[in-house]
């Protein structure tokens, strides 16, 4: 009895397991197919080669990482799409409320950066419009004329990535990625995922953002699948082959029409500054005549300054593009204007009733001011001469912050 009842489990057994077999096949043979498909990147391996893109070309992409960025104050979650055959990557934007991985150009607050490894950089975005219309933009800085040059990057080949012997498992389980770091900065550790982890590894060409993707070196193709350093780390939570497309052809170019507008504004200007050089006279023609020149230089300044932006990239720090850029919203020339503003007000006062004179003291106060912001403003131009975009934003901030309130009569 006990030799049939024993007969009978094992009989049991092998069928729960000859069942089984398929589905384990199955599973496995998923997972090798999603192994294969996840490490190419013929562009990096020598497959295919990086594409110049243009603004209002057709945009695909074939596969997706998803992302979980942690932060000290927050964690969000971002998705960055892949063509690992053109060399062209674009990220949407992080969200603290869960991914966001679908291309929705008809949404009002639609944002998508692309970036190509031959230095296209462009970032489509929505606009509200008039009458609740949605405007769509592209802004290029220029790039698809003058590509952005890529500065020494962390993955240059110029230090070897270092084994820690330390792995973590990604994808669900799909993937165990070994620890490397760079001997120069022991803070910052990328887990690699590949066929094999030698003790050193010889970065040569990366494609992807904020520290993962696609890694060539001379050991191999990897796959980064996390960053980490104090306080900051990017971790691929999931990879997945896509066929996303982006219908680039709706999208104005944003660079050409606000030229367009500015030219249109300059003409204007002058126009209304030549009638109103011809029409001064009386008390404080001088002063008068002094801010309508002052105006009519820079009108002409921006003028010059629209047709040289073409001229680069306005991404680039220290181009002529951006320092054209720059000019046309220089804090330092809006401070000198109001200078002379001041001036003009000051005359107007003396000469006018004893009300306005009474002013005279708040003018005075405010004329030393401007004329201190003035100093503080070139002192920055000269600390940041080669970074005309910081030297830009920390002007700007400095004349929000310090500028004059006016004087109310």
């Amino acid at each position: 009895m006990k030799k049939i009842l024993l007969s009978a489990l094992i009989l049991v057994s092998m069928t729960e397991l000859s069942l089984a077999q398929p589905g384990a096949t199955r599973d496995s043979t998923a997972i090798f197919r999603w192994r294969s498909a996840v490490r190419r990147a013929p562009v990096l391996t020598g497959g295919a080669s990086p594409v110049h893109i243009m603004p209002r070309e057709r945009l695909c992409f074939n596969m997706e990482f998803d992302l979980k960025i942690t932060m000290p104050s927050k964690m969000v979650e971002q998705c960055m799409f892949v063509n690992h055959t053109t060399g062209v990557v674009g990220m949407l934007p992080p969200h603290e409320d869960g991914l966001v991985n679908m291309l929705f150009p008809e949404l009002v607050d639609f944002s998508f950066q692309v970036m190509s490894m031959t230095g296209n950089t462009y970032h489509y975005h929505n606009n509200k419009g008039k009458n609740n219309t949605i405007e769509k933009w592209v802004t290029t800085g220029n790039s698809e004329q003058n590509p952005y040059s890529q500065m020494a990057g962390m993955f240059t080949g110029a230090v070897d990535l270092q084994r820690k012997n330390t792995t973590e498992v990604y994808c669900n389980g799909r993937m165990r990625a070994m620890a490397y770091r760079f001997s120069t900065s022991p803070d910052m550790t990328w887990y690699l995922y590949g066929d094999r982890f030698p003790e050193k590894i010889h970065p040569q060409k990366f494609l992807g953002n904020q520290g993962v993707g696609y890694l060539q070196a001379n050991e191999g193709l990897y796959v980064i699948t996390e960053f980490r350093t104090t306080g900051y780390s990017v971790r691929v939570t999931n990879i997945e082959v896509s066929n996303a497309c982006l219908e680039t052809s709706q999208f104005m170019m944003q660079e050409a029409e606000f030229q367009r507008q500015q030219n249109a504004n300059i003409v204007k200007e002058k126009v209304s500054l030549d009638k109103a050089a011809r029409n001064v006279s009386g008390a404080c023609a001088g002063e008068r005549l002094l801010l309508i020149n002052f105006k009519k230089e820079q009108a002409n300044k921006r003028e010059l300054a629209l047709r040289q932006i073409n001229e680069g990239n306005t991404n680039q720090s220290n181009s002529n593009a951006q320092r054209n850029m720059a000019a046309l919203m220089d804090p330092v020339v809006v401070t000198q204007q109001n200078i002379l503003e001041t001036k003009l007000e000051i005359c107007k006062a003396q000469n006018g009733s004893e009300k306005a004179r009474r002013n005279l003291g708040c003018l005075n106060t405010q004329l030393g001011q401007l004329m201190r912001l003035e100093e503080e403003l070139r002192a920055l131009d000269d600390r940041h001469r080669n970074e005309p975009g910081r030297a830009l934003g920390e002007k700007s901030k400095l004349y929000m912050r310090d500028k004059p309130r006016g004087c109310a009569l």
